[in-house]
């Protein structure tokens, strides 16, 4: 569970996520995010909602967005509302894991975890041989035979990568198995989000031109959240 003392503090219902076919509101009430790179994102959310009988069925495995918004600033007007503000971030992926933690009279607590769809290959264990292919082909092939299309990968290589004259996959899954064959050889990937197709995308670089820089954060002091004691 997120919520703690500290988390009532602070309004998370400006963030928003969206889930394929769920028209249920959904009010973001806590999160919690891990991204790294050569590794899929996850994002433990918890919302309320005034349905109280959302079902798992309508979320697992389905398509979802959560964007992410800057507090509006205060501009000291009674009785006035600042217009919400276009999103600082929209991630893309979809759900694998859904809970109800609470309920009362006029809403239920739920928690679900987002994650990119490249997630959803570390669920079972292959047994394949791959004969006269780079691993940049066998990578392709791996993708596109878990439904990747064109538009959802993209290999941003500057290096040439021989033909392999046999790969196995042993017992791996396949998100292990690309993980292997690209940490081996130098290749590393990330997820940049597409707005006009509202996908992820999976990219693979072997540059470090290509690395994006770490944002710039702004100290935000704890003012009377903060014990002197």
């Amino acid at each position: 569970m997120l919520i703690n003392a500290a988390h009532r503090f602070f309004d998370h219902s400006r963030h928003t996520l969206h889930v394929r076919d769920v028209e249920a509101p959904l009010d973001v009430l806590a999160f919690e995010g891990d991204e790294a790179p050569s590794q899929p994102f996850t994002y433990r959310i918890e919302f309320t909602s005034t349905d109280r009988d959302l079902e798992g069925d309508s979320f697992l495995c389905r398509d979802a967005s959560f964007s992410l918004r800057a507090p509006p600033e205060p501009l000291g007007i009674p009785g006035y509302t600042p217009p919400i503000a276009a999103p600082l971030r929209t991630l893309y992926g979809t759900i694998t894991r859904f809970a109800l933690l609470a309920y009362s009279r006029d809403e239920s607590r739920y928690e679900v975890t987002f994650v990119p769809r490249l997630k959803l290959l570390g669920f079972a264990r292959q047994y394949r041989i791959y004969q006269n292919q780079s691993v940049p082909e066998i990578v392709e092939q791996v993708l596109r035979r878990n439904n990747f299309a064109g538009q959802d990968f993209l290999f941003q290589l500057t290096r040439e990568y021989p033909q392999r004259e046999q790969v196995m996959q042993y017992g791996e899954d396949d998100l292990a198995f690309i993980q292997r064959l690209t940490a081996e050889v130098g290749i590393w990937y990330r997820f940049s989000m597409d707005e006009r197709l509202r996908i992820e995308v999976l990219e693979f670089h072997d540059d470090q031109r290509h690395y994006l820089p770490a944002p710039a954060l702004p100290l935000r002091p704890l003012s009377s959240l903060e014990s002197s004691g």
